[in-house]
């Protein structure tokens, strides 16, 4: 068996929940484990496009290790590249 932080954020709060999942466990399995435990089940709609462990992208088939921090990632409301032209025109003025 493998211990695995699994976190999902939103803008106005976050979650975590820790999990004992078995050895060769992948991302998208831990991710639907996850979404079936509490405090995660309440979780009214999810938007998860990718994951990452600690920080770093990794598909759904990557195996989880023990110790790892799963990251739920959901999509950008905004394209940083946009968002960032939108802040250069608004300096300008």
């Amino acid at each position: 068996m493998i211990h695995v932080e699994v976190v999902y954020a939103r803008p106005e709060r976050q979650w975590s929940i820790e999990l004992e999942l078995d050895v060769g466990t992948t991302a998208e399995a831990a991710a639907e484990t996850a979404k079936n435990s509490e405090p995660l089940r309440w979780i009214d709609e999810w938007h998860v496009v990718a994951y990452a462990v600690w920080g770093r992208e990794v598909a759904g088939t990557y195996q989880l290790k023990d110790g790892d921090r799963l990251e739920l990632l959901r999509p950008l409301p905004v394209d940083p590249m946009e968002a960032r032209r939108r802040k250069a025109s608004d300096r300008r003025g």
